[in-house]
């Protein structure tokens, strides 16, 4: 089982998501209490945009093995991108339950917050991803994002000019255009995104 698991393995990393799959069908066929080979399998086809495909698997892999965080935040982050927020939000929960450290979970799960305007929420959530990744540019625009739909402007552009400041060496100009946006409409009064 292990020899297909590991095979699958090499073959994702090299984009062959089919060979991937058919390595790790092979690793359940041999031992069909294979979790990390259901978890993995996930992966490629969560990679593969086999969205129900992969809750299958990252289901079948947490019944397997229930202190999986990162089947937990895989599985919420498929949820998050199908607007399912509060099934997104609790799979995120149980994620953060085993890992307290883990700031891409709370990243998401702000997100999902953002999407049922649940600012106050967002904003904590934003608050701990900065916390563990102080330059993370996305959790400054976004926590400023909530800042601006609570109407406090001051936080709101703090947030907004130290994403820029972040940015500004990469000379990223997509995400320059974006954050100046927020930040002229955060001048005009008309900031509406959450």
């Amino acid at each position: 089982m292990g020899a297909y698991n590991n095979r699958g393995n090499a073959k994702f990393s090299l984009d062959k998501h089919r060979e991937a799959i058919a390595d790790y069908d092979r690793a359940i066929e041999l031992n069909p209490d294979a979790a990390e080979a259901y978890y993995n399998r996930g992966i490629v086809k969560s990679d593969s945009d086999d969205h129900s495909g992969a809750m299958v698997d990252y289901d079948r892999a947490l019944e397997l093995n229930p202190k999986n965080s990162k089947a937990y935040f895989n599985r919420g982050t498929i949820k998050l991108l199908l607007r399912d927020n509060s099934a997104a939000i609790a799979d995120f929960d149980l994620a953060l339950e085993l890992k307290p450290d883990f700031a891409d979970a709370y990243y998401n799960r702000g997100k999902a917050k953002a999407d049922l305007n649940e600012h106050n929420e967002v904003i904590a959530d934003y608050d701990r991803v900065l916390e563990l990744k102080p330059d993370f540019v996305d959790a400054y625009y976004n926590r400023g994002q909530a800042y601006a739909s609570l109407k406090d402007k001051e936080k709101a552009r703090r947030d907004f000019l130290k994403a820029r400041e972040l940015v500004e060496p990469s000379g990223n100009a997509q995400s320059l255009n974006l954050i100046d946006e927020a930040l002229s409409e955060l001048d005009n009064g008309n900031n509406n995104r959450s």
